[in-house]
């Protein structure tokens, strides 16, 4: 993982707002300028161009997204998810070899960004961007609003993060705007998913849709399909629809998990239906494998 100093040094990570660079003034970052300056917490470089509207969003929400980032789980909870994170969610044989190719090849200094990273880590090289301070967040910023500069990031992570975003659109223009030409980007995003808000949930997308999504912005789509199965929706749908509907309550929550649980083990049909291209249209969630063209200096220059 590229450090926050090499960062700054590099003029890669600069003020959201005005895209000076940024140095250290004590405890705070100042723009070049001088005319702005942004806390530093715990090491973790606050970086928000609107940090009011963060701060509502983060007020306005269910509180399920602090308590599962911050919050380990009980004891009792913990013991639960024992066997769900042995099993895993049996994400695709093509998803997987998509995320290592993206990402195994690259050399030690290259700057990964994860946007919407965290409290996981879900390779050692990615620099992990949320909007808030959760565990294993090396920036605050927004996606609206990347605190990088034009064509300075080598490879690019975002996972289970679009569907919270009102303007999906400005965050892949964003994308776009700071990735290198010829740099790609991994991207996982829920297609048949219940509610859940992180703070918010605003849509969830089709293969199409998801594809669509990142050629408006200007990327070429090199690989795409189905990444979390149809069976592991299934079982999340049946779950939701426990825990939420009937019975609901506190009983249909613990009735939730005994069913999670029973169902763990037909997961492992996911290993064969998910290769098919069919299973897009039950897929949990799809990939793609964007590509931003080489050569391609232009932020504006998308498709429309």
């Amino acid at each position: 993982m590229v450090s926050l100093e090499r960062q700054l040094a590099a003029g890669q990570l600069v003020c959201p707002r005005t895209q000076q660079t940024l140095s250290f003034q004590g405890a705070c970052l100042r723009t070049s300028d001088g005319a702005i300056e942004y806390p530093v917490v715990h090491g973790v470089p606050v970086l928000l161009a609107e940090p009011d509207r963060i701060r509502r969003e983060l007020d306005r929400a269910s509180g399920s997204m602090a308590s599962e980032y911050a919050a380990p789980p009980r004891s009792v909870r913990a013991l639960w998810s024992v066997p769900e994170r042995w099993v895993g969610d049996r994400r695709t044989a093509p998803s997987r070899a998509a995320f290592a190719r993206v990402f195994d090849a690259l050399p030690a200094d290259a700057l990964c960004l994860s946007v919407g990273g965290g409290p996981l880590r879900a390779h050692s090289s990615f620099v992990n961007l949320n909007i808030g301070l959760f565990p294993n967040v090396d920036v605050v910023g927004d996606g609206y609003a990347l605190p990088y500069s034009e064509n300075s990031i080598d490879a690019l992570h975002c996972e289970a993060v679009l569907e919270h975003m009102e303007y999906p659109q400005r965050a892949v223009d964003e994308m776009f705007r700071v990735t290198r030409p010829g740099a790609r980007a991994w991207v996982a995003t829920p297609f048949l998913q219940m509610f859940h808000a992180y703070p918010d949930h605003y849509q969830n997308f089709t293969l199409g849709g998801h594809v669509r999504l990142f050629e408006r912005a200007g990327f070429t789509i090199e690989e795409a399909g189905a990444c979390v199965g149809p069976t592991f929706m299934l079982r999340d749908l049946l779950q939701g629809y426990l825990r939420h509907i009937v019975p609901g309550g506190r009983f249909g929550r613990v009735l939730s998990r005994v069913a999670g649980l029973a169902l763990l083990p037909f997961l492992f049909v996911d290993d064969l239906v998910g290769r098919r291209p069919a299973s897009v249209v039950l897929a949990s969630t799809t990939f793609l494998v964007a590509r931003k063209p080489p050569g391609n200096l232009d932020p504006s220059g998308g498709i429309p």
